[in-house]
C-alpha cells in the first residue's frame, strides 16, 4: 500500500473517531442535581429582594444550586416540560422554576398558591429596577426538595 492512501486511511479514521466523541460529548445527559447538596436555602420573596438591592449578588448567584421555598404563582404542563412560578400573587416579581423532566411526575399534585421547596440551578436574572415591571429570576434543572 502507497504511504498517501494510509496517511488518507489513518485521516479518516481520525475523522471517524473525532465525530464520535464530539457526538457523545455534544449528547451526553444532563446531570440529575436533585440528590446533591443546596449551598443554600432562601425564602422566594426574600432571594427576589436581596438580590434586587445588590445586583453584584445576582451575578455570583448564576449557576448556583439553591433550594426556594415559596407559594405557587401558576404552574404550567404540558406534555414535555412543567413550569412552576413562584412568588407574592400581589408583586410582579417572580421566580421561573423549569422543572427536570426527570421530576414532572413530583408536582403531578401540585396547585396554585401551595407552599413549595425547589432545589435547582439559578440560570438568569433580569432585575428590574425602574420601570415597575418586577424582577425575574430563572431556575433550571428543578425538582421537589425532599431534603428538608
Amino acid at each position: 500500500m502507497s504511504s498517501k492512501i494510509k496517511i488518507a486511511l489513518i485521516a479518516i479514521a481520525s475523522l471517524i473517531i473525532i465525530g464520535i466523541l464530539a457526538w457523545k460529548f455534544v449528547n451526553k445527559p444532563t446531570e440529575d442535581v436533585s440528590s446533591l447538596v443546596p449551598k443554600a436555602t432562601y425564602d422566594c420573596q426574600q432571594l427576589i429582594d436581596s438580590m434586587t438591592a445588590d445586583t453584584s449578588m445576582a451575578r455570583t448567584m448564576i449557576d448556583q444550586l439553591v433550594v426556594i421555598e415559596g407559594s405557587v404563582k401558576s404552574i404550567n404542563k404540558d406534555s414535555n416540560s412543567t413550569t412552576v412560578e413562584l412568588g407574592d400573587t400581589s408583586s410582579m416579581s417572580s421566580i421561573i422554576c423549569q422543572i427536570d423532566t426527570r421530576h414532572q411526575d413530583d408536582f403531578k399534585d401540585i396547585n396554585q398558591y401551595q407552599t413549595v421547596s425547589i432545589k435547582g440551578k439559578i440560570t438568569s436574572c433580569n432585575i428590574d429596577t425602574d420601570l415597575g415591571l418586577g424582577s425575574t429570576i430563572q431556575m433550571n434543572f428543578c425538582s421537589i426538595n425532599k431534603h428538608k
